[in-house]
């Protein structure tokens, strides 16, 4: 499992803005906040047509509203099907201001990794998906023929997921364990972006949330796969901390690193960077650039974010021991390794003595 060093690339990453694109108009047609989308199309009947855009920067995604989004054509097909909605990620100030719900949607882009824009998502009203892609040239014809192909394709195989998940419902005893483990098999087997993944993912998760007895058994099975197909919080890597504290089985480890690659707020950073040092204090390391990642954020984390200079010292010490990682992370590292603080002169009084 390798992932991206998200937490320091990203920003590399981005395409370059379009100083005079302005944001698509989504009255009339389109709705912008997702929870009450699922509401409609529930009450409707229909499916979700998610467009994860960046309105005032993103080429592609202006290109795509011009070239289809914006035609009756296009508009006329798709409505009778589909509840639209639009989830705007700006970059200008005066339009992020504008965008009802963004923590919600970065929630939403990462729960099904989305990675670049525009990313168009069919979902069902239950969240599961049978349709991805993106920019089509050839305007609303072609696009409506190739949402067409999406959707039988898609439906096609998410019609046996979700007699998996009936089955599991309807369970009773070891039979319901039974559908469980061939529900994380089947996550395991055809990942997280697959159709019906979000509903076998609930499945998974809830033997971690529950933690009953009669299902303690699944929670190192279920935190396995979690792991594989990326999907680790903090309360997921603080139990798994729990199970395997010592890193003995590179659980520890190999949650951390997933944990670390994710979207964090400032608490949850901390919370992060006390659990990448009680994988530093055990002292186990199974993979070494998973290692050295762990230490390099947990260095980054402590003297950009946390204001402990001393612990980001550590951390970069033991990074710097693996010898991994490109050139220019080795060199930031070094500089927190040989960085100092600072005393700060006493002001000059004006000699009053107060």
């Amino acid at each position: 499992m390798k992932l991206p060093l998200r937490a320091l690339t990203t920003a590399l990453l981005l395409a370059p803005a379009l100083a005079n694109a302005t944001p698509i108009e989504t009255e009339g047609h389109w709705l912008e906040d997702y929870d009450e989308a699922v509401k409609v199309a529930r009450a409707e009947g229909k499916d979700l047509f998610v467009d994860f855009t960046g309105s005032d920067w993103c080429g592609w995604c202006i290109r795509l509203d011009s070239e289809v989004f914006e035609h009756d054509e296009w508009l006329d097909a798709v409505r009778g099907d589909y509840v639209l909605v639009k989830l705007d990620f700006p970059r200008k100030q005066e339009i992020k201001d504008l965008v009802p719900n963004p923590k919600r949607n970065e929630e939403l882009k990462n729960k099904l990794g989305v990675t670049g824009f525009p990313t168009i998502m069919l979902l069902t009203a239950d969240g599961d998906s049978f349709g991805r892609t993106g920019y089509k040239e050839g305007g609303p014809g072609f696009y409506l023929k190739h949402m067409a192909v999406l959707r039988e394709e898609g439906m096609a195989k998410l019609k046996p997921v979700l007699k998996l998940v009936a089955d599991y419902r309807q369970a009773k005893g070891d039979k319901r364990l039974s559908a469980w483990r061939a529900v994380a098999d089947h996550l395991s087997d055809a990942g997280s972006k697959s159709p019906g993944a979000s509903s076998c993912l609930k499945i998974v998760k809830s033997v971690v949330v529950t933690k009953s007895k009669e299902t303690a058994g699944l929670i190192p099975r279920a935190i396995e796969v979690l792991i594989q197909i990326e999907d680790v919080d903090l309360a997921l890597t603080q139990l798994v901390a729990e199970i395997d504290p010592k890193n003995e089985a590179g659980t520890l480890e190999a949650a951390l690193f997933v944990l670390v690659n994710s979207s964090l707020t400032k608490e949850q950073l901390m919370a992060a960077t006390d659990l990448a040092k009680s994988y530093l204090d055990a002292g186990k390391i199974d993979d070494t650039e998973h290692g050295f990642y762990i230490f390099l954020l947990g260095a980054h984390w402590s003297a950009r974010f946390l204001d402990d200079l001393d612990s980001a010292k550590v951390f970069a010490k033991h990074a710097l021991v693996l010898d991994a990682g490109e050139e220019n992370m080795r060199t930031f590292l070094e500089e927190i390794r040989d960085q100092t603080v600072e005393e700060e002169e006493p002001a000059e009084g004006d000699g009053s003595g107060q």
